[in-house]
């Protein structure tokens, strides 16, 4: 099923300079994947998204600061930086590990960007590219729940809001949980837990300080995050939700 499918074998040991040229471009992968391309659409529209809805620094944020249009646009650009440095990574030749760690390295870049202060957006785009290049069948399978959580959240009223976002995570745990169910642990199985590990974990640390600043419980604040990406903030309406 995998596209970075590889041999369960220990691989032979690689030549120093080409694990310095992995580590090279693992390292240029989160560097290229720190630029926030929802950031500058909005600053080219004299927006700040730092201080907009949200606050977050993606597509869903910027499609109500400026159009639905750039949302998309910052969206798929953002996707494309997970997309393309595992295809990337590949056409050089490069082992499967390396691939995945780029995948990886431009959502780390994604969510803790060196030219933001490391403080990002999400990353949810830009997974969904890193697991299309990985594995475009686990891809498909995994999106099921989004497409239902989308089609019910424009369907059905009033609005269910919490939906959308735990149907993002569900997606993350299924596309690792898919490849292993038909190839066993492979790297791309391990690098779809990591990815969702990542997830958590910038949904658990993203402007934690001022959650826990209002005095809620601490379990509410974990849970609110975890599984529906919202700030106590955004539960008590000080901060609006995308």
């Amino acid at each position: 099923m995998s596209s970075t499918r590889s041999c369960r074998r220990r691989s032979r040991p690689r030549p120093y300079s080409s694990r310095v040229i992995d580590a090279t471009l693992v390292l240029v992968s989160y560097i290229l994947a720190s630029i926030s391309f929802p950031y500058w659409i909005a600053r080219a529209k004299g927006i700040d998204l730092r201080a907009y809805g949200s606050r977050k620094l993606g597509g869903s944020n910027l499609a109500k600061a400026v159009t639905p249009l750039h949302g998309v646009a910052g969206g798929v650009l953002d996707g494309a930086k997970g997309f393309a440095a595992v295809v990337l990574a590949r056409a050089l030749g490069l082992p499967v590990e390396t691939q995945l760690l780029c995948g990886l390295a431009a959502i780390a870049g994604q969510m803790w960007p060196v030219f933001h202060q490391f403080d990002g957006g999400r990353a949810n785009a830009t997974t969904w590219g890193f697991q299309l290049a990985a594995d475009f069948i686990a891809f498909f399978i995994g999106w099921i729940p989004v497409i239902v959580a989308a089609v019910l959240r424009i369907t059905v009223r009033p609005r269910p809001k919490r939906l959308l976002p735990l149907a993002n995570l569900l997606s993350y745990a299924v596309f690792p949980a898919v490849i292993w169910e038909q190839e066993g642990t492979t790297p791309t199985v391990l690098a779809g837990i990591a990815a969702l590990v990542l997830i958590v974990l910038r949904r658990l640390t993203a402007g934690v300080g001022e959650d826990l600043a209002t005095g809620a419980p601490l379990a509410r604040v974990i849970l609110n995050r975890t599984f529906f990406d919202r700030s106590e903030l955004q539960e008590r309406g000080m901060v609006p939700i995308t």
